[in-house]
């Protein structure tokens, strides 16, 4: 059932970013024409400043749905609900909260604007802080199908919804000019989505819609408290490390630079968002797998999605770096490239932070909040205080490099726990495996970006085409002539062979139903 879980949420979350990421593109290109960087700008800038707010939220969803994941496993039903009604209440708070928050914060914005003048901005500001506070009225009930590994029914419906948004931003901005009406008509399909995903979860977990309270016992309470207080630091860590650097751009280096930057985070995010059904897909079953099996089945798994999270980074890593930038002047034409130095720390911090993936998902899935609670906040003040120093003597760049040396001064601890308190095993392993990971990705982008430059260096499409197919078959060859004698490898391939085996069961199916039913292949 994992494994169907698995494939179902890979297929369907793959295929629908595909056909947004193509939209994405396609939109910003239209918005840049349309707008400008300037605009661009205060889009990433307000991002950063409301995703500070969400802080408050403290990590009771994370910590809520980890505990969801046995009693699913289990159908103990007044559990489930339990823990829903739980979080339907704590949000419904926090929305409050954060709105008295945003309204406080407003004043402080100018000293971010650095003078900039924006038509409407405090419509533009309410609009963002609407769509923030729209999602904590949901939560509980998207998080319940995702907990349950059904994050694949929602994919279905999302993604007609995010094309609908997209088309809608298109045709606003071609038509109108006009960045209000493009923010609300994305504010009213956002809506629309939510309340739509709301019906979809009741229908599927209709006993969660009973009137009696269900309470949860005095010991799991404390345990959530616990882990709640846990997250509080680890959410702040994250922010400090992730998510202040639009605001430290706009502080050191002017709006329009956040606008610049925000095309290599689109792009980096839109890769983002296709690695994640296939590490994501996965990923949603480990919670049941922690939950039900034993140790050795917990590591052997482990190192699968290891494997599997190294493969997928490090091709995104080659990918990127050679494309990258001769996309950006293809897509957007000249005058929105960074420095070198920059796109380089860039592409660095993508590798490492990519790399963290396995390990974070299992640490997270166990519910190990409490053990490392200081650790993101040494990360975040390493951070802060580094590229703060560095922007001084390099720029833009030093804002980056910040964030490369305090992912290198705290990214050993989370292995350790990991490997201590679920597979119950030394760690050196792990980074053994994450030095031999690094220089095959090194190698890999050292041949390829060799080969490439036989290519011609013209931002044409065929080029970038031929490009792109040399990025992903060359590292392709080496990984599998490294690795095919492997049991992660041997296990990976029997994988994605029942998922295709199951891919064509279904479009054999399709076919016949249409067959049957309108007469079409006579």
């Amino acid at each position: 059932m994992r494994t169907a879980n698995s494939l179902k949420n890979i297929s369907i979350s793959l295929g629908s970013q595909i056909i947004i990421v193509i939209l994405g593109f396609i939109s910003r290109k239209v918005f840049l024409d349309n707008l400008g960087a300037e605009y661009l700008g205060i889009n990433g800038l307000l991002t950063n400043v409301l995703a500070m707010l969400a802080l408050v939220e403290s990590g009771i969803g994370t910590s809520i749905v980890y505990n969801l994941y046995k009693p699913l496993a289990e159908n103990n039903k007044p559990k489930i609900i339990a823990f829903v009604q739980l979080y339907k209440k704590a949000y419904a708070i926090l929305a409050v909260i954060i709105f008295i928050l945003s309204i406080s914060i407003y004043p402080l914005l100018d000293n971010l604007l650095k003078g900039e003048s924006i038509s409407y901005f405090t419509i533009v500001y309410f609009i963002f802080v609407g769509k923030n506070m729209i999602t904590y009225f949901n939560a509980h009930k998207v998080s319940l199908i995702y907990a349950d590994q059904k994050g694949y029914v929602l994919a279905r419906v999302n993604i007609l919804f995010q094309i609908l948004t997209l088309l809608s931003r298109i045709g606003i901005l071609v038509l109108t000019k006009d960045y209000v009406i493009y923010l609300l008509v994305e504010l009213i399909v956002f809506i629309v989505q939510n309340i739509f995903n709301g019906l979809i979860v009741n229908k599927r977990y209709n006993y969660i819609k009973t009137k009696k309270t269900y309470l949860i016992d005095r010991e799991e309470k404390e345990k959530l408290i616990k882990n709640v207080k846990a997250l509080f630091l680890h959410n702040i860590g994250s922010y400090c490390v992730l998510g202040t650097d639009n605001i430290l751009i706009s502080t050191f280096a002017g709006i329009v630079t956040v606008g610049l930057y925000s095309n290599y985070s689109m792009i980096i995010g839109q890769i983002g968002s296709l690695i994640s059904p296939l590490l994501g897909g996965v990923g949603a079953s480990v919670g049941n797998l922690i939950a039900t099996e034993s140790d050795q089945k917990k590591y052997s798994i482990f190192k699968v999605i290891y494997l599997l999270n190294f493969w997928i980074y490090s091709i995104c890593f080659v990918v990127l770096y050679n494309l990258l930038e001769p996309f950006i002047n293809w897509w957007l034409g000249g005058g929105y490239l960074l420095d070198r130095l920059t796109f380089l720390v860039i592409m660095v911090n993508f590798y490492i932070m990519g790399l963290r993936s396995s390990i974070s998902t299992f640490k997270i899935k166990a519910g190990i909040f409490v053990q490392d609670k200081y650790i993101p906040l040494i990360e975040a003040a390493v951070n802060l205080g580094t590229a703060i120093i560095l922007v001084q003597y390099f720029g833009l760049a030093g804002i980056f490099i910040g964030t490369t040396i305090s992912t290198l001064v705290t990214f050993w601890y989370a292995p350790r726990l990991v490997y201590e308190q679920i597979f119950q095993m030394p760690v050196w392993d792990y980074f053994k495996k994450y030095i031999l990971y690094g220089i095959l990705t090194i190698v890999a982008c050292a041949v390829t970006t060799y080969i490439c430059s036989f290519l011609s260096n013209e931002n044409g499409i065929l080029s970038l085409i031929g490009i792109g197919m040399i990025c992903v078959i060359i590292p392709n060859i080496l990984f599998t002539l490294f690795f095919y004698k492997t049991e992660e490898f041997k296990y990976l391939m029997n994988f994605f062979m029942k998922g295709i085996k199951k891919v064509n069961a279904l479009f054999r199916s399709t076919a016949a139903k249409l067959k049957s039913q309108y007469g079409i292949g006579h």
